[in-house]
């Protein structure tokens, strides 16, 4: 696995609380990334994803293979989301974004 700050994308946790360090800000986003990539199959799967994700807000069609990597993200976001957050808390409005770098 790529070291994160190495990543072709980035993460960012928002809406966490802020009373939140900055030092478990920064590790709930490397856990993060570190689940997506686990789930989705490496760093550059992730960033594949979320490229077919970020085309279908506009799009007229979706083909099946699309559909299947939309089902994949949603999960693997989700996923991703709780066990990044789990040992933080209470951060039920916090998010991630993802960029690509």
């Amino acid at each position: 696995m790529q070291p994160f700050d190495q990543a072709p994308y980035l993460v960012r946790l928002c809406d966490a609380p802020s009373s939140l360090p900055h030092d478990a800000k920064a590790a709930a986003e490397a856990r993060y990334a570190r689940e997506l990539e686990r789930l989705l199959g490496g760093p550059y799967e992730v960033t594949a994803a979320f490229d077919i994700m970020s085309g279908l807000e506009y799009a007229d069609t979706v083909s099946d293979v699309e559909k299947a990597v939309a089902l994949r993200w949603q999960r693997a976001a989700s996923t991703a989301r709780d066990r990044a957050l789990s040992p933080i808390g209470d951060a039920e409005e916090a998010y991630f974004e993802l960029r690509p770098n």
